[in-house]
């Protein structure tokens, strides 16, 4: 048996009726997002990120920082962000900034995002439909 082989046969199908597996789906699709969203309306700091994009969705999108700083440090590769070093309480941290190439992308995910959901909510319109309702 190939390692492959035997990969495929100790992995386990998710349960795709389970809501838990959508939200986690869901919420690493929009991390990257709203780490764009929260930054695009101002520069901040890692912890901040975590802070403020949990509170922007009210919960629904939280997070931690092992999820935000490998974010960060790719987009900050990709040119999507700059950072400095800033004294914030008293601690020297890196304050992360969107580069115009950063706005531009929030921008386009925005469009992206709205696309996706209007997509969503034509699916139920249309299932709700063949089920007489």
């Amino acid at each position: 048996m190939s390692p492959s082989d035997k990969q495929t046969r100790t992995r386990q199908t998710p349960d795709y009726s389970d809501p838990r597996y959508w939200q986690g789906t869901i919420k690493m699709s929009l991390s990257k997002f709203f780490v764009l969203s929260v930054l695009h309306r101002k520069p901040m700091h890692g912890y901040e990120v975590v802070q403020a994009v949990e509170k922007s969705t009210n919960g629904c999108c939280s997070p931690s920082e092992g999820t935000v700083y490998p974010v960060l440090n790719e987009f900050e590769a990709g040119g999507y962000l700059s950072s400095a070093p800033e004294v914030v309480q008293g601690r020297t941290r890196k304050v992360y900034t969107l580069t115009d190439k950063g706005r531009e992308a929030f921008q386009v995910a925005v469009e992206a995002w709205l696309d996706a959901t209007d997509c969503i909510v034509a699916s139920k319109l249309a299932a709700e439909e063949g089920q007489g309702t």
